[in-house]
């Protein structure tokens, strides 16, 4: 048994030398902030039940927005996720948490709008569209998110692997977007 006076390791997850650059500090002064992403991000967790029978899978924990969300792309203008859709928020592989968390500030606003444009849309059944019927590249979508992220404080290195991730994850669905 250790002595009372011994000192307890830590148990935290081990942080890659990527650690220093992944302190938070937002990307623009909180007026703009709050120009871009007017409305309040609200959200509960789906349950498991829930999410088994809406077919969203046990794999993740699901959520589902409590009232409409907006971001205000500088590039691509409004984009509104209504009141009752689900998503997953950010999908980062646990292997990746060292380097950057799917909770983490830089990724819960700016997954809402990629999410939600990702999602297969009726009556086209592609991905990628933003209101008055303009479709993005996967390549523009996963700018949505990048910008997204610049705005809540992430550094340029983290921004572009996001983006080597996300571009890489989805080339077998890239013919699902604006060609």
């Amino acid at each position: 048994m250790p002595s009372p006076e011994s000192r307890i390791p830590e148990s935290a997850p081990a942080r890659l030398l990527l650690a220093p650059a992944l302190t938070f500090e937002p990307g623009v002064p909180e007026a703009e902030f709050r120009k871009i992403f007017p409305q309040a991000f609200r959200v509960r967790a789906v349950d498991l039940y829930e999410a088994k029978k809406k077919n969203m899978g046990d794999d993740r924990t699901y959520w589902e927005f409590l009232d409409d969300f907006q971001y205000i792309s500088p590039t691509w203008g409004p984009i509104i996720i209504p009141k009752g859709h689900y998503t997953d928020l950010a999908s980062v592989p646990p292997k990746l948490h060292s380097v950057i968390d799917d909770d983490s500030p830089i990724m819960l606003y700016p997954s809402a709008p990629h999410d939600f444009l990702f999602e297969v849309r009726k009556p086209h059944g592609t991905r990628g569209w933003l209101p008055l019927d303009k479709q993005l590249t996967l390549t523009e979508l996963n700018h949505v998110l990048t910008e997204a992220m610049q705005i809540c404080g992430a550094g340029a290195l983290v921004r572009d692997l996001v983006f080597a991730a996300v571009e890489l994850a989805n080339e077998p669905i890239r013919n699902q977007f604006r060609h």
